[in-house]
């Protein structure tokens, strides 16, 4: 007799990042109902606002999109409910018991936790008010209205330095503020300072975003000398960090820095629940990483279903 798929959820997913459909796809191969849970849309996470893709094994650098579009689908294929919803709270018991922001509860008997991590804001004045109006997290999908304009990344990581090649194709200038020398990968380094149109601000920091209708600059701080300057633009882009996602889970499956204490084996403190990708302790920041976790937890979550 095959089992109804409505509201059976042997694992659910949280998530749908490349970790979480990653994982999703892998449990429901191996003849798992399974359950994916993404409220957002953004289906690729973060990976999803990037134009070109690089350090793949594969070579070639195809969009983030053109990675996690097919990867749905695939979920799709081998029978993956994709709920399009944020999970409220996940509470661990006798039985885990997961409750969606719609106020359904699900009774999963194993979850992989892949919620990943949201852009850590620059908590400046003129940073909220301006949002959507020069103040963006995502040159692919916003860069087109900085065509011949003046832009700001703010950020030395990958994720600044991916924005700032994304945003040189359009813009004028791209001039990118950081407190410190760039932690970008040396490839992605080299490919930037290739760019004549972009610019740095060394040793620097916002700590005003200015304008009235709309940016017009920011406020800058040298954080060696304390002196102030201000710098004329028409766009503002953030990347000074992540935060993870873990409102949702109980206190005791995080560590003290707030992520998902999960060790290698991506087991959290309850062996029931998994932890992958940017949202775990440990993480190694590699998308290949990131979606070998995936395949890895789905393995580890029909192994607990099995004994």
């Amino acid at each position: 007799m095959t089992r109804p798929l409505k509201n059976m959820c042997e694992v659910a997913v949280i998530g749908g990042g490349m970790a979480g459909l990653s994982a999703a796809r892998h449990a429901a191969r191996l003849g798992r109902l399974v359950t994916l849970f993404e409220g957002t849309g953004m289906y690729g996470g973060q990976v999803a606002t990037i134009g070109e893709v690089w350090g793949l094994p594969t070579g070639g650098h195809p969009s983030g999109q053109d990675l996690a579009i097919p990867l749905l689908e695939d979920c799709r294929k081998v029978g993956v409910q994709v709920v399009e919803a944020n999970v409220a709270s996940l509470e661990i018991g006798d039985k885990l018991l997961l409750t969606d922001e719609q106020g359904i509860v699900y009774k999963p008997e194993t979850v992989i936790v892949a919620s990943g991590a949201s852009l850590r804001p620059l908590g400046v004045p003129g940073e909220e008010q301006f949002l959507g109006r020069g103040v963006s997290r995502c040159a692919t999908c916003d860069g087109g209205f900085y065509r011949g304009k003046d832009v700001v990344v703010v950020g030395g990581g990958d994720g600044a330095v991916h924005e700032a090649l994304e945003l040189a194709r359009v813009a004028q200038t791209v001039t990118v503020v950081a407190r410190s020398p760039l932690k970008a990968k040396r490839e992605y380094i080299v490919k930037l300072d290739s760019k004549e149109n972009v610019k740095f601000a060394w040793d620097s920091e916002v700590v005003e975003v200015l304008g009235e209708m709309k940016v017009s600059g920011v406020r800058l701080r040298n954080v060696k000398s304390g002196a102030t300057s201000e710098l004329e633009c028409a766009g503002v882009f953030p990347f000074i960090g992540v935060e993870p996602n873990t409102a949702f889970l109980p206190p005791s499956l995080l560590a003290p820095s707030g992520l998902v204490a999960a060790g290698a084996d991506l087991a959290t403190p309850d062996p029931r629940v998994f932890a992958v990708g940017a949202v775990r302790a440990n993480y190694g920041g590699n998308l290949v990483e990131a979606m070998a976790e995936g395949v890895s937890a789905a393995r580890a979550a029909v192994r607990v279903l099995v004994n």
